[in-house]
């Protein structure tokens, strides 16, 4: 059995930043990061983008550290290729596939989440695909220039960050989606039908308010059928219908979950001295009040290093507002708090392509903001946000600001 001072379950962007915060408080404790992946932690949002759209592109460029940083760093191990298969809280030990125990007076648990698929006739088929790995994008990557047409599962952040990635292939998409809109869980509908309209001017196709019902081929995907009663001929089809989060380990350990693993504003779990952070980990959101899960590089920056910090003793609540983000053709999105559940929406002068700046209000409070090519005014909106004002206050201060606003949904 080996033993540290602290043990970093999973290979992502949280974990990564988690040894920062641990370092930034404690200099010398040993620390070990457990990653069922071969490859050290890497960002995963430029997968579906920047990666996927540059064949010469390497993994090195992913890295969140520079490449040989977890060899030179001193008392801290990387521990590849190593899957978590139980986790014993009392002992303070977790145990992997291949028999190795390990040891440590903090553990934190990373593992994310694994992709969802659907339990349709075909999804065995080759050239059915999920979307989370570096391998993943590279097989993508690698068959895309010789495809005409893919049939991409799901509207959110990977089918339609896909279907824009694939165009530099000419690759025709198609996204089917079992809602009647896009984004449909991020935007109101309004700022929805925009984000269609854009994507089908640029050549991609939608099956909206349907459901994938069968795939076909003989031993690789050849045709998708739809409940509408549609049939189309693809070469590959991707399913990008969310995650589940790997949660299986904590609650067979008797830790707290719930689409997750619930944690305290610390980032502790119901067990002490044992935390959860990024797509894991179900925290109380510092706006709104109830318990979410975020699934989004900016969560998993900050919690996990604030989470690192306070497994070194620092006792610092999470009061952060992550935000989402997203760059699809030329538009770039920021969204902040759940512009989806809006009532109320405004837009600073025009709904364009070049900058908005969109404020959303539920029941007269504000309850989101959507930037689109506005990055520059994401930390004032991110401020206004935790101000927990009414819409008409934002609106107020964004009229100062901006200029006039425009109301377009009522």
């Amino acid at each position: 059995m080996e033993q540290f001072d602290y043990l970093i379950v999973g290979g992502g962007l949280a974990a990564a930043s988690a040894v920062d915060g641990v370092r930034s408080i404690d200099a010398d404790g040993t620390i070990a990061l457990l990653t069922e992946e071969e490859e050290p932690p890497y960002h995963r949002p430029p997968l579906s983008k920047e990666y996927l759209q540059t064949p010469g592109a390497t993994r090195d460029l992913l890295y969140v550290k520079p490449e040989g940083w977890f060899e030179d760093e001193a008392r801290v191990e990387l521990l590849t290729g190593r899957r978590v298969v139980s986790l014993d809280p009392r002992e303070m030990t977790v145990a992997t596939g291949t028999d190795e125990t390990y040891r440590a007076e903090r553990i934190l648990l990373a593992m994310g989440g694994r992709p969802r698929t659907l339990l349709i006739p075909g999804n065995d088929l080759d050239g059915v695909y999920t979307f989370r790995t570096v391998e993943d994008a590279e097989r993508i990557r690698e068959i895309a220039p010789k495809a005409e047409t893919v049939v991409l599962v799901g509207a959110g952040f990977i089918g339609m960050e896909l279907a824009a990635s694939l165009t530099q292939y000419d690759v025709r998409s198609v996204v089917v989606e079992a809602e009647d809109r896009v984004w449909s869980r991020m935007l109101p509908p309004v700022l929805s039908y925009f984000v269609q309209g854009y994507f089908e001017e640029r050549g991609v196709r939608f099956e909206l308010g349907t459901r994938l019902e069968e795939l076909a081929g003989e031993e690789r995907v050849e045709l998708v059928r739809l409940a509408n009663g549609t049939e189309m001929p693809c070469d590959f089809a991707v399913f990008g219908v969310g995650i589940r989060p790997n949660e299986e380990i904590a609650g067979e350990a008797g830790l707290a979950v719930m689409d997750g693993v619930v944690v305290d504003r610390f980032g502790e779990t119901s067990h002490g001295h044992i935390y959860a952070t990024g797509d894991l980990a179900r925290f109380p959101d510092p706006v709104f009040g109830d318990t979410v899960r975020t699934e989004h590089w900016d969560h998993a920056r900050t919690h996990g290093k604030l989470v690192g910090r306070n497994m070194a003793g620092a006792r610092e609540a999470y009061e952060h507002i992550s935000y989402l983000y997203s760059d699809v053709f030329d538009l770039g999105f920021s969204v902040l708090g759940r512009p989806a559940q809006a009532d109320d929406v405004r837009v600073v002068g025009e709904l364009t392509a070049d900058r908005s700046l969109i404020l959303c209000g539920e029941h007269e409070r504000l309850c989101g903001i959507v930037l689109i090519n506005a990055a520059d005014a994401l930390e004032s909106c991110r401020e206004l946000l935790g101000r927990k004002p009414t819409l008409a206050e934002a609106v107020g201060e964004l009229e100062e600001r901006e200029g006039e606003l425009e109301k377009v949904v009522g």
